[in-house]
């Protein structure tokens, strides 16, 4: 569903390491992009390509993600596409139930790097592996899981005033099932204690 509605596409322009947003950080892994836009800056144009593929198994779960990072560079205030690495993205998450949300996270297994296209000539990917990697594991990984421990609400439909109590998850067979006590909500009790009063 997050991936029809487009929720799974950023332009990243800040990372934590900011000189490899900038050509000249590239100099020696890919020279030919800094001869052709000396010292300017980038954008990574990030997308998923396909719906993730999910595999449960018992207390495991398996993510394959595949993206399209596409390269900007930002000449003269204009965003030019050089270049789009399409990533085979393996990775193991976890799952929580918080209130009446369904949280997580997620961590890097493996992954896989070639190039789709190239507008600066031949790139060497096994030379832009540790790039990738580095950016997989601070942007990518941290902004999926930041997502994933905001929760996303269980598709339940619970009386007004209840909330789930004691929930767990029980991971097997391709399937996560919720298994949960009821109970009453504190604004519920307010609510019925002013009306009770009142």
């Amino acid at each position: 569903m997050a991936f029809q509605a487009d929720y799974m596409h950023w332009i990243v322009d800040k990372i934590p390491d900011q000189a490899l947003l900038n050509t000249s950080g590239w100099r020696y892994i890919v020279p030919q992009l800094y001869k052709q836009y000396p010292n300017d800056d980038r954008n990574l144009n990030i997308s998923v390509s396909s719906p993730p593929v999910i595999k449960v198994a018992k207390d495991n779960i398996d993510v394959i993600v595949n993206l399209d990072l596409i390269i900007d560079v930002v000449d003269a205030g204009e965003v030019i596409p050089v270049a789009c690495i399409s990533l085979d993205i393996s990775s193991a998450g976890s799952l929580e139930i918080v209130r009446n949300h369904l949280s997580g996270s997620v961590r890097l297994k493996d992954f896989n790097a070639y190039l789709k296209w190239s507008e600066i000539g031949d790139l060497h990917i096994h030379l832009l592996q540790p790039v990738m990697s580095t950016l997989i594991k601070t942007v990518f990984l941290p902004y999926v899981n930041l997502r994933l421990w905001r929760g996303f609400p269980l598709p339940l439909s619970l009386p007004h005033g209840y909330t789930l109590q004691n929930a767990e998850l029980v991971c097997s067979d391709s399937r996560v099932i919720v298994c949960s006590d009821l109970a009453r909500t504190e604004e519920y009790h307010l609510s019925q204690h002013r009306l009770y009063y009142n």
